[in-house]
């Protein structure tokens, strides 16, 4: 009886060792050995999650992280409390709005495609009274004097004029810091989408999961706290994004548009070839 090995894995934290049983099916067991066995027979296969309905396949790069990139610029500006109190203003002024017929999250720029003009200045005036607008308006503006199809552009230039070269040098800087979705602002970049949904009430955690210490990820990088802390947030943030349809032309227009502003430069042996 020639058996599939199970796959090596590290052991489960202590914390999650003292869950109870559960269903298999919920739990991924099922799909995960079946992915298992088609692969063993060199069949079409594909991982669990994608097995599901409704969910589409995204790229942290390719597709969450120009999404994500404005508070990115936000938290490099003023800090990562700074990012929160920013998303938290948007949160509050929108719970006295009608309820969308498709799930919105803040955090990302695609939410602020469809808002009415009204809506747009609620929450600029938002930012405006809490003392944000300023600082938001200088971290945001390489996205916004640059990139013309950015959904957050209605928050308007910085007072004071920010040159081209510094602008691009921000951006650059921002992207590269935040690619790595390991390192610590990526990680809390991910950690955005499910402030979110905390911040509005509309994400509801079974009591049987055990929630690790979000804050470690922060005030303890590299620990095993913020391990798990980190490995919950990304797991949230790419379940989410995979329910929701994004337009993919804001992640496309994104990179083209910095290969423009920033082109490669090229060693000379390479130009010649």
């Amino acid at each position: 009886d020639r058996r599939l090995a199970t796959p090596l894995q590290p052991p489960p934290p202590a914390s999650l060792t003292r869950r109870p049983a559960a269903d298999p099916l919920r739990h991924g067991t099922i799909n995960h050995n079946l992915y298992f066995r088609l692969t063993r027979k060199n069949e079409d296969a594909s991982p669990p999650l994608k097995q599901l309905f409704g969910i589409q396949e995204q790229s942290y790069i390719n597709d969450m992280l120009p999404e994500l990139i404005w508070l990115g610029l936000i938290h490099d500006r003023k800090g990562y409390h700074f990012g929160s109190q920013v998303l938290e203003a948007v949160v509050e002024t929108t719970k006295a709005w009608p309820l969308s017929e498709k799930p919105v999250n803040y955090a990302l720029q695609s939410a602020y495609c469809e808002l009415t003009g009204s809506q747009k200045s609620e929450i600029v005036a938002a930012w405006q009274r809490s003392g944000l607008l300023s600082d938001i308006q200088y971290a945001l503006s390489p996205l916004i004097l640059l990139y013309d199809r950015f959904a957050l552009a209605f928050v308007g230039p910085p007072p004071t004029i920010v040159s081209q070269e510094e602008m691009v040098r921000r951006i650059r800087e921002c992207v590269g810091r935040h690619l790595n979705k390991y390192e610590t602002p990526g990680i809390v970049l991910h950690g955005m989408m499910l402030l979110s949904r905390l911040l509005a009430g509309s994400i509801k955690i079974a009591a049987h999961i055990d929630i690790p210490d979000l804050n470690a990820v922060i005030e303890s990088p590299g620990s095993v706290e913020a391990k798990q802390a980190a490995s919950f947030m990304r797991a949230h943030a790419m379940a989410e994004i995979g329910m929701y349809e994004l337009n993919k032309t804001w992640p496309k227009y994104f990179w083209n548009r910095g290969a423009q502003l920033d082109p490669c430069e090229y060693p000379e042996y390479a130009k010649n070839e």
